[in-house]
């Protein structure tokens, strides 16, 4: 049972069992998407969730902490840290646009 994660920019696809994150979704896919310090800290893989939403892991504290001082007030519910997202439930998309 997978989730089909789909990177709107790159025009790529992979399906993915839950627990992946969404870092080595983008590694294994060879997107352009970028990461600075793959740790939640620098905001440098800031997305937009544009369908999928339900099937992602919750913002944990450091994301929150992290979009808020990024974005100052700019960022949508739907941004998150693809550093920090798990994929958390099968047999959804998720669509991904940075």
């Amino acid at each position: 049972m997978t989730t089909r994660v789909e990177i709107i920019n790159d025009f790529l696809a992979i399906n993915v069992k839950p627990g992946a994150t969404i870092q080595d979704v983008v590694e294994a896919s060879g997107s352009a998407l970028p990461f600075g310090c793959r740790d939640g800290q620098c905001g440098t893989c800031a997305v937009e969730i544009v369908q999928g939403m339900e099937f992602l892991s919750p913002k944990n504290e450091k994301e929150v902490k992290v979009l808020k001082e990024i974005c100052f007030g700019t960022c949508t519910p739907n941004t998150r840290l693809a550093c920090q997202m798990k994929i958390d439930k099968p047999n959804g998309v998720v669509r991904i646009k940075y």
